[in-house]
């Protein structure tokens, strides 16, 4: 393992420059600082984000692409939910107008051009490999105890895709042994069967939909959500630090993206505990969580399990039912009660990141405008770390 001081140290010090050199420049220019005008120039300065802009035309290249990278940042930070209202504050904000590297209000491109640049910058990924270079430079050396995976709803306002309906109609076979000289078909095999033989995780992101269509989900008190649009699945490290995300259709499933993040995820940290829920109570996910040199704590799914069925019907309360099975003990309830993490990350976005609602169409525009949420939390909460 690799000494983890160089690159903590790195973080502070860069932290403690802002705070003791540009931060009173900028107050003598502009006044005193915000606290969100702070988080926003940290945020910045980590994200380098203009630096992965990238214009394939020679000469009279098109202009504004690196501030209109930063806006787009700043957009997350100030929780903006359209991009109307982001031009509205950078018109009246002289403070954000000059962070974000415009010196006058005529400068602010429109409303269009500031769409057709995000859709370049979706196909680009730029917040992705802006997050992908911050985590290799701070925080590839640090050791984290738990990986905590869970996924959210993206409610989007826009048209589920009808699915195709099978012509075939197979008919239903009798449950039982078969007949003598009858043919049993062979059922196909599931996502899961499918990824367990795959090495890399655009091979096993090729079996999932991103398309909107209608998604229903149990939440923790029981009732059924139903929505429309998509999910989010992200991997979150201790100090609720997002370290990999991706999106998918909101019918699939939970643990069709467990090997994919975990796979994503090891290859960017170094942690120890994979934490999941019922949802990923799998026997492939946790041998795949041990193949990447992890221990998975996953917690168990009593549909899973016949004899289980049967306790829960006797009335034992479920700690009994697992401790009866030696699925339970008090250190792994310990550490599967940090799997909060994931969802106060998800509340993160939601709440204070511009990701509560989602007027892009299209899953490019979309995943990209999670994209620079993700980025602007993993940033703010691993400055936590040093601060």
């Amino acid at each position: 393992m690799k000494n983890i001081i160089p690159s903590l140290s790195k973080m502070w010090l860069k932290v403690l420059n802002l705070e003791q050199s540009l931060f009173p420049q900028l107050q003598d220019t502009f006044g005193p600082l915000s606290p969100k005008e702070e988080r926003l120039i940290k945020i910045l300065d980590f994200a380098e984000i203009e630096t992965f802009v990238s214009t394939v035309q020679i000469t009279n290249p098109p202009k504004d692409r690196e501030e209109m990278a930063r806006a787009f940042v700043a957009k997350s930070v100030y929780n903006f939910q359209t991009t109307r209202a982001l031009i509205e504050r950078l018109e009246i904000d002289k403070t954000l107008r000059m962070l974000c590297g415009w010196r006058y209000h005529t400068h602010i491109p429109s409303e269009s051009k500031f769409s057709r640049v995000f859709d370049a910058f979706s196909r680009q990924r730029i917040a992705s490999k802006a997050q992908d270079v911050f985590i290799e430079k701070y925080l590839s050396d640090v050791l984290f105890f738990y990986g905590s995976t869970d996924s959210t709803a993206i409610e989007l306002r826009e048209k589920p895709v009808k699915k195709e309906k099978c012509q075939e109609v197979k008919p239903k076979r009798k449950r039982g042994r078969p007949k003598k000289g009858e043919v049993v078909p062979a059922k196909e095999p599931t996502i899961l069967e499918q990824q367990e033989t795959m090495q890399t995780c655009e091979e096993m992101l090729s079996l999932i939909s991103t398309q909107c269509d209608v998604g229903i989900k149990q939440n923790a008190k029981g009732y059924r959500h139903t929505w429309i649009g998509g999910k989010l699945h992200m991997t979150v490290v201790d100090g609720d630090i997002p370290i990999a995300a991706m999106y998918s259709s909101a019918s699939i499933h939970d643990s069709s993206l467990a090997m994919p993040m975990i796979k994503d995820a090891s290859s960017k940290i170094n942690y120890l505990y994979d934490l999941q829920d019922a949802a990923y109570d799998s026997g492939i996910i946790r041998a795949y969580s041990e193949k990447q040199g992890h221990r998975p704590i996953i917690d168990i799914n009593p549909k899973n399990s016949k004899v289980l069925k049967e306790q829960i019907a006797l009335a034992k309360s479920e700690k009994e039912i697992l401790q009866s099975f030696n699925l339970y003990n008090n250190s792994d309830e310990l550490h599967y009660n940090q799997r909060s993490s994931a969802e106060r990350v998800n509340a993160y976005l939601k709440d204070n990141f511009g990701c509560n609602k989602i007027y892009y169409r299209g899953a490019t525009k979309i995943a990209s405008v999670l994209a620079f949420g993700i980025l602007s939390v993993c940033i703010h909460q691993s400055l936590k770390l040093v601060t």
